[in-house]
């Protein structure tokens, strides 16, 4: 009796796991499906959003409305777009983007 209740009980654990799978971090992101950044030494950027579950972004920079086109890639933690040389990643509360000509440090999502 207690071999057809484990087979029972793990048949249940093993339909149920799908449904108890972790569903990827979205961006911090406005109604417009962007995110404006305001970075040390009065430097900023914007990240435009396909969606509210992007799959892809436009990064347009402060460093003469340089534009980069970039796609969602794997991170451990956070959400992190890139294409090139250029990396943009986020957890929400920090951010860090790389390959640009200019440097942007300690740069904070603008909000209101």
């Amino acid at each position: 009796m207690i071999r057809p209740m484990v087979g029972a009980v793990v048949a249940m654990g093993v339909s149920a796991a799908p449904s108890m799978a972790t569903t990827s971090p979205q961006p911090p992101m406005n109604d417009f499906n962007q995110a404006f950044y305001i970075c040390q030494n009065n430097s900023a950027f914007i990240v435009s959003y396909d969606s509210a579950d992007p799959q892809t972004a436009t990064l347009t920079t402060s460093n003469n409305n340089r534009s980069f086109a970039l796609k969602r890639t794997p991170a451990p933690t956070g959400v992190q777009f890139s294409a090139d040389a250029v990396k943009f990643w986020t957890d929400g509360k920090t951010v860090q983007l790389q390959g640009t000509a200019a440097h942007y440090q300690d740069c904070k999502i603008k909000t209101g």
